[in-house]
């Protein structure tokens, strides 16, 4: 038997064949076309056309194998519904009854404006129809002076193994709704089902993660918020679908468009460019790159401020190595927005079949010093340029500073860089100890860090134990914002590098580490902060370029890796805007 081999995964040219089309209203308006509703006295609804009544959503998974007992009848052909159990008397839209499921223009144009009709509604029920409680583990969650013990935490775990919190198309229509309202089965009263509000739910999580914070946290709804008022992004959005499953893969893409409120037709469904015999991480590869190459044509350049991410699948692949994929928690990406960033210095932003056109900053990397701080059982150790790990001597420190790894992590950063920083008499000698200052100045956003060589006046040990004494205060924004140089088993990874125009930066990401020497950094406007201090815009993003273009008189530069960095690239006479094509 004769086996195809799966499709290579997309080129720069395919995808953007792939991502033809264009944003519009959808076809058949921006609202439902039908909802179902409940006459007087009826147990059954009748489907009628939408005239703007208030109607609530149902938001359900279909069945897995072995099937699971319903809560009403969410998606079978009967005219009841799981509104019906859920009380409400309402008009309802579930997308079996209310979409033509035999008519597939109408099926694409109401499933691209998904984020409209969850939008509108009043409220969403939630069908968690394979999670049962008894009467006594339901009350359990509903007790006033709710425990962070093992107890809550076992009943959360069960709520969370839904099948519905694993599907893509269900955590868009939580994050789209004004209010949610989950139903479960009542394993005490047969045909009973439990209602806990969002809310409820919500709290009950964060107690539950108090005891144990492995279990995930999950965005509340927002369709209440004005349009105008939401500056979610295109990586926040990918966050919340990309590890979810879906039945097909290319609808993630649809998704993100429903997230970002984006309503877009595409010419012909991706899939139509697969193989049959596709595997699920080319499927899962291509929509990254669609997604990369639709933001980019949107002019929103969120992706390229989480392209440093270690094991981004697209480093390094010609065509793509300038793409990013988001970060778990990374707030600087989900909150990317043009008035933060030098974005109108680049007006033409555009991507074609021979790679990404930006003007930014461009220098070379002259001296790299690689620095690996990590603490263990018997105590703080900083090992630099590769040299066996030493012992680092610390601080007293107000209790404040172990409250959280991310305060822990910046209270060891500042005691190292105290210390090397102590100048030539101290451990280090050479360009380390002033190396260390200048990233020193960065970590407490002082407004002077331009003034290098000499940006931290007087004995930085000092300084330090007078700020660790004191409770975190301000700083608790570069503890979060420094999320970039933490790595598995609490260790910290990071370079400080010295450009050709005379700057130091401190920078982590996935570019190849102590291999930095000798190539570019280019610091693109879209994505290099106007302002370079608390609470958003402390970190810019760099690409990290081979020096010599790909031959070719178009001059392409190829993006080996990407980082995250404080302190930006100076704008001299020698060093001025550049406009490159990357890839």
């Amino acid at each position: 038997m004769s086996s195809v081999s799966p499709l290579t995964p997309f080129s720069l040219p395919d995808t953007l064949k792939a991502c033809e089309g264009a944003p519009g209203q959808g076809d058949l308006g921006d609202k439902p076309l039908r909802v179902l509703v409940l006459q007087a006295g009826d147990t059954a609804y009748d489907l009628i056309k939408y005239t703007g009544q208030p109607f609530a959503a149902i938001s359900y998974t279909w069945p897995s194998d072995p099937p699971w007992p319903r809560l009403g009848a969410s998606n079978d052909k009967s005219d009841s519904c799981a509104a019906y159990n859920a009380g409400t008397r309402r008009a309802v839209w579930l997308d079996y009854h209310c979409i033509n499921q035999s008519d597939e223009v109408e099926k694409t144009a109401q499933v691209a404006i998904f984020q409209k009709i969850y939008a509108r509604s009043e409220i969403t029920l939630i069908m968690l129809e394979d999670v049962g409680f008894t009467s006594e583990e339901f009350a359990a969650l509903l007790r006033s002076n709710l425990k962070a013990n093992q107890e809550t935490a076992a009943l959360v775990r069960r709520i969370l193994a839904a099948r519905w919190f694993s599907r893509a198309w269900c955590s868009q229509e939580l994050v789209l709704s004004r209010k949610a309202v989950f139903f479960l089965h009542n394993t005490s009263t047969s045909g009973d089902a439990h209602r806990l509000d969002s809310d409820r739910l919500w709290h009950c999580i964060e107690v539950a993660r108090r005891h144990d914070g492995s279990i995930p946290s999950f965005s509340s709804p927002r369709g209440s918020v004005r349009d105008e008022l939401v500056t979610k992004t295109t990586s926040w959005a990918l966050r919340i679908v990309q590890p979810l499953e879906c039945s097909d893969g290319y609808d993630k893409l649809s998704l993100v468009c429903n997230l970002i409120r984006f309503v877009y037709r595409f010419t012909a469904r991706p899939g139509a460019f697969r193989a049959p015999s596709e595997s699920a991480p080319t499927v899962e590869l291509n929509v990254l790159k669609m997604v990369n190459v639709m933001a980019i044509v949107r002019r929103e350049f969120s992706l390229l401020t989480a392209n440093h991410g270690p094991g981004n699948p697209l480093q390094g692949e010609l065509g793509f190595g300038w793409a990013g994929v988001p970060v778990h928690g990374d707030g600087v990406s989900d909150m990317w927005v043009p008035k933060d960033y030098e974005v109108a210095r680049d007006p033409d932003v555009s991507v074609d079949g021979d790679g990404l056109l930006l003007r930014g900053v461009v220098a070379s990397v002259v001296r790299e010093v690689m620095w690996e701080v990590a603490r263990d059982g018997t105590g703080l150790h900083v090992a630099i340029d590769g040299e066996t790990p030493s012992a680092v001597a610390e601080f007293p420190s107000n209790e404040g500073w172990t409250w959280s790894a991310e305060s822990l992590g910046l209270r060891d950063l500042l005691t190292v860089l105290a210390r090397i920083g102590t100048g030539p008499n101290g451990a280090h000698s050479g360009d380390v100890p002033l190396h260390a200052r200048i990233a020193l100045a960065y970590v407490l956003a002082d407004p002077d860090y331009k003034d290098q060589p000499e940006p931290v006046v007087g004995d930085a040990v000092s300084l330090v134990q007078g700020i660790l004494g004191e409770v975190i205060g301000p700083l608790k924004y570069i503890a979060s914002a420094l999320k970039f140089i933490h790595r598995a088993g609490g260790r910290m990874l990071f370079s400080t590098v010295l450009l050709s125009e005379g700057s130091v930066l401190l920078v982590s990401g996935n570019a190849p580490h102590g291999q930095l020497r000798g190539r570019l950094l280019f610091q693109p406007f879209v994505v290099r902060p106007k302002v370079f201090s608390p609470p958003m815009a402390m970190t810019a993003n760099s690409m990290i370029l081979d020096p010599a273009p790909l031959d070719g008189p178009k001059a392409i530069y190829r993006c080996v890796g990407c980082v995250r960095g404080l302190g930006m690239a100076l704008e001299t006479p020698e060093n001025a805007a550049r406009r490159l094509r990357v890839v």
